[in-house]
């Protein structure tokens, strides 16, 4: 590497940004110099944690056109955008953005979130970040994020939420105010009509932009599994599915599935926690006559359980089969908790 970069890099390390300009400005080094896979200035400056203000400088005093490129060296990911994420330099992800830096690049067939995730660099920062700048979460997005750390994808379903409300309000804000100098703008020659219409609905959908929440039927059972009761009505709030309009019974086919898998024991805890009021059902639409009718189902539903496994439990203990006493036992440890509680 020739003495130029050294110099270089020597001032970037240095922080000494008044004898960096004066170098990039009077000696006017090629581009292609000090943007490749050898040596980037961009993301050496990121790198070594350069202020915000000197990175968009240097951006400016080295004439850089492009920053939407990665290098793949040594096993390893190279871009501004990834080493924005990775640094936390997160005003200079958006100055990157705006600069053409696609946020929805993949990385080797993977997406950001799980580049971050896979090398320990995702923080509940970047969730925010992703949502402003509006990044296109997939399936395996928030799978990944929710295997990792389930508040940080209630924090992401969060984020999407507010996000999409604003959006929302400000694009119907927008129509409101703006309806009738849009009917001018579609008034146009006969040829050209089509072409204007389609202008202005691609124009809409931009504007329009909203990012899906998708709840897989999985995490459900794998928090029921792990009795996190609390975690799943968490989880429930940011159901869009038109069945969380069901309220408790939105759970049926969950505890069909646990059943078939003989962990019936569940559906009578959970049922228990919700009427003892230690959670609550998050409420879609609220009434007091549909509270009061919710609980007295739910109190029925408990009941009826408990006089099922009542039954059975006696009728296994008549039987005096050891192998099917001990499976009993196994499958119902809340139950045999709670009537051993009871007076």
């Amino acid at each position: 590497m020739d003495n130029d970069i050294n110099e270089l890099k020597n001032y970037i390390e240095k922080k000494d940004y008044n004898s960096l300009e004066e170098f990039l400005s009077i000696f006017m080094i090629p581009l292609k110099k000090i943007h490749n896979e050898q040596f980037d200035i961009l993301c050496y400056s990121i790198e070594n944690e350069c202020s915000d203000e000197i990175i968009k400088n240097i951006y400016k005093w080295s004439n850089i056109k492009e920053v939407d490129y990665l290098y793949f060296i040594n096993n390893k990911f190279i871009s501004p955008l990834l080493y924005s994420f990775i640094y936390k330099k997160y005003e200079i992800i958006e100055f990157l953005i705006k600069k053409g830096a696609n946020i929805n690049k993949k990385y080797n067939n993977m997406s950001l979130v799980k580049y971050l995730i896979n090398n320990g660099f995702f923080n509940k920062d970047i969730i925010t970040t992703l949502v402003k700048n509006k990044y296109k979460f997939s399936r395996d997005d928030f799978n990944i994020i929710f295997l990792n750390d389930f508040y940080l994808i209630i924090l992401t379903f969060e984020q999407i939420t507010i996000y999409n409300k604003n959006i929302e309000y400000e694009y119907n804000n927008k129509n409101n105010k703006e309806t009738n100098k849009r009917k001018r703008k579609l008034i146009t020659k006969k040829n050209e009509k089509g072409k204007e219409i389609e202008k202005q609905k691609e124009k809409d959908t931009k504007e329009n932009f909203k990012q899906e929440i998708n709840i897989p039927f999985m995490w459900y059972i794998s928090l029921f599994k792990e009795r996190k009761f609390k975690k799943i009505l968490h989880l429930f709030k940011y159901e869009t599915s038109n069945q969380r309009f069901n309220g408790i019974k939105f759970f049926d086919n969950q505890f069909k599935y646990l059943n078939k898998k003989e962990i019936n024991d569940i559906q009578f805890h959970f049922l228990f926690k919700i009427i003892t009021k230690r959670i609550e059902i998050p409420k879609f639409h609220n009434t007091n006559n549909e509270d009061f009718k919710e609980e007295i189902q739910l109190k029925n539903k408990f009941k009826q359980i408990l006089i099922k496994k009542k039954e059975l439990y006696k009728k296994i203990l008549k039987n005096n089969d050891s192998q099917e006493i001990d499976k009993f036992k196994n499958n119902n440890k809340f139950f045999l908790k709670f009537i051993q509680k009871k007076p």
